[in-house]
């Protein structure tokens, strides 16, 4: 098969606008990017269209006239805009995976997706700083269990509603995905932790129940799960592969950083079980293995070791690797708000070790250097530098941490500046 490009050039089109669709089956919201503001899903649809919002269609047209949408799409503006590659640009270069519609017409906005993103549930056993309450319900408890807090521009609330139609949702979007999965390309399943969720037996039931050799499976985990249980679940999904139910499985590891300050922003992660989950993921060579990073102000120090852990594992076999400075929760985890130069001899350090070997090493060492030109690009913010010594205080209260002695770069910081 001869790849497919996505066919629109115009200087602000993104594939993921036409071909990708977010939906968060717990809390009923669809987007066409997983960094961008959400629609409401309309349940009571008779066509159940969570892919042609009015959002999407009018933000499709906004980029076949050469201009950017608002509500998520600054964070590629702006990367670009500071001369680095963004996550447009990035996919742009990935074929295949184009909405059949643009095979005949590349003005059309309403098209079927290829790529799938879903959140089957908030369920979860971490509860990681940058997460909020949608995505976590060890968060969701320890916001019921301490109640609202707010102070200084600082807000942790219990926001999680879950749609009194949960149950005809999920419904709606397995029947969808029954009726569709024939041209999907891609299933990525996330959570909360998609291994620990009900209804993740109903996802490998769905797959089992029908081939899909066309069909990539992708599941995001945190792999903080117990090590024998982990095996069993990988190798279940195996037989997928080996049937030709599907035509391939990738496992997306989500890790930061290393060290103490791990354990901190990813709270409940047991990093040697990480490791050890990861290590087995890393011999089983018919997986396609992936790390994604959460880049925040509290991990960008101890990134270092993160990088030299997966080149080492990359003698072994290919690793990708993604990243992104997306904050949706607590905007005083953003590491642009230290200003410029802050960061820069930990990005040196970092971009040193990230290796050239491949072309698509060359491609994520691109993509981080853009993100630190992006980061380098805005000026310090004292407000927010403020809020954040006061939003961790309140975490240290909630779970009996003590945020100084894991980041005393930040101690000496805040000190400087009082």
């Amino acid at each position: 098969m001869t790849d497919k490009f996505f066919p629109i050039n115009t200087k602000t089109a993104c594939k993921l606008k036409w071909a990708w669709s977010t939906i968060r089956l717990y809390t009923g919201e669809t987007s066409s990017c997983h960094r961008v503001n959400s629609s409401v899903v309309d349940v009571d649809s008779n066509t159940f269209d969570f892919h042609n919002t009015p959002k999407q269609l009018s933000d499709r047209q906004l980029m076949l006239e050469g201009k950017w949408p608002a509500g998520g799409c600054e964070y590629c503006k702006n990367i670009e805009d500071a001369g680095g590659t963004s996550d447009r640009m990035l996919h742009l270069t990935i074929p295949n995976q184009v909405p059949v519609e643009l095979d005949t017409n590349t003005n059309v906005v309403r098209v079927s997706p290829t790529i799938i993103e879903v959140y089957l549930d908030n369920v979860c056993n971490m509860s990681c700083l940058y997460c909020w309450d949608g995505f976590s319900s060890k968060i969701q408890q320890e916001n019921i269990q301490f109640g609202d807090f707010s102070d200084r521009g600082v807000e942790i609330k219990n926001q999680a509603v879950t749609p009194l139609d949960h149950v005809k949702l999920k419904n709606k979007f397995w029947e969808w995905l029954d009726s569709n999965c024939s041209t999907l390309e891609r299933l990525n399943i996330l959570g909360g932790e998609p291994f620990y969720q009900k209804d993740f037996a109903v996802c490998m039931e769905f797959l089992n129940s029908r081939a899909n050799p066309n069909l990539e499976f992708n599941v995001i985990s945190n792999l903080n799960i117990k090590h024998d249980k982990f095996k069993k679940i990988i190798l279940e999904i195996k037989k997928l592969v080996d049937t030709n139910k599907i035509k391939r499985f990738d496992l997306t590891a989500s890790i930061d950083c290393f060290g103490k300050e791990q354990e901190y922003v990813r709270y409940g992660l047991d990093l040697e079980l990480w490791k050890k989950n990861f290590e087995f993921l890393v011999n089983e060579k018919w997986i396609v293995l992936n790390v994604n990073q959460t880049i925040t102000g509290l991990t960008i120090k101890t990134m270092l070791p993160l990088i030299h852990y997966v080149n080492l594992h990359r003698n072994t076999r290919n690793i990708g690797h993604y990243f992104g400075t997306v904050v949706h929760t607590h905007k005083c985890l953003e590491p642009g708000i230290f200003g410029k130069d802050f960061f820069k001899q930990d990005f040196d350090n970092i971009l040193t070790a990230m290796q050239i070997d491949t072309e698509w090493n060359r491609k994520y060492k691109s993509y981080m250097s853009g993100i630190y030109l992006q980061l380098n690009s805005v000026n310090r913010d004292q407000e927010k530098i403020n809020q954040l010594e006061i939003f961790l205080n309140e975490i240290d209260r909630r779970r009996g941490l003590d945020w100084k002695q894991t980041f005393p770069w930040l101690v000496k910081e805040i000190q400087n500046v009082v």
